[in-house]
């Protein structure tokens, strides 16, 4: 077992391989979408990481999103609730979503 920190989990797998099932469920859905439904659900995730990055600005705290990027990185917060009610991915004093 290792501890994965950004997980917040501990990694049982052998050389943290994955269940083959998801990859099936991600080829149909893929395939079931096509390019303009991905292009839709792209859309979304980037205005919402900028909606999220806006908000966590007008709060008062420091994140960076760099263009083209849905993963807004900020600093980890002290208060470990904060962490899990959002389960927000941290490494050392790093967090993000």
């Amino acid at each position: 077992e290792q501890k994965i920190e950004y997980l917040n989990s501990v990694d049982t797998t052998i050389m943290g391989s994955r269940n083959g099932q998801a990859a099936l469920y991600l080829w149909y859905s893929l395939r079931k979408k096509g390019i303009a439904g991905i292009k839709r659900d792209v859309v979304h995730c980037m205005e919402t990481a900028q909606y999220l990055r806006d908000k966590i600005t007008e709060a008062g705290l420091t994140c960076r999103l760099n263009d083209l990027s849905s993963t807004v990185v900020l600093e980890r917060p002290m208060d470990d609730k904060v962490i899990k009610r959002w389960q927000l991915a941290c490494e050392e004093d790093i967090a993000h979503v």
